[in-house]
């Protein structure tokens, strides 16, 4: 799945939990802005800490018990290498230039 920002932010792919991304026009400082205080920047280069309560109101109606379980499962793959921040409830996405 990757979020992708346009005109608006929208979570696309939604049943692919092999991947986690995000798509914009724009480097860091533009990706940031664009979540509106639901996104900060990595300390590594070209990634972002997204809250993971948004990508959940992201997947609207998507996320059953099943996308959830599948969610879940994908966050303790991304725990397991560091890729989440507990206390901020956050998960770790490079970000892929648009096109």
């Amino acid at each position: 799945m990757f979020i992708a920002i346009a005109d608006m932010i929208t979570l696309e792919d939604k049943s692919n939990f092999r991947e986690f991304h995000v798509v914009v026009d724009g480097d860091v400082a533009a990706a940031v802005a664009a979540f509106g205080g639901r996104a900060s920047a990595s300390e590594r280069e070209n990634h972002l800490w997204i809250d993971i309560a948004f990508v959940q109101e992201l997947a609207g109606d998507t996320a059953d018990a099943e996308w959830q379980a599948q969610f879940d499962a994908m966050l303790a793959y991304a725990n397991s290498k560091g890729w989440i921040d507990e206390p901020a409830n956050r998960v770790e996405a490079h970000i892929q230039p648009l096109g």
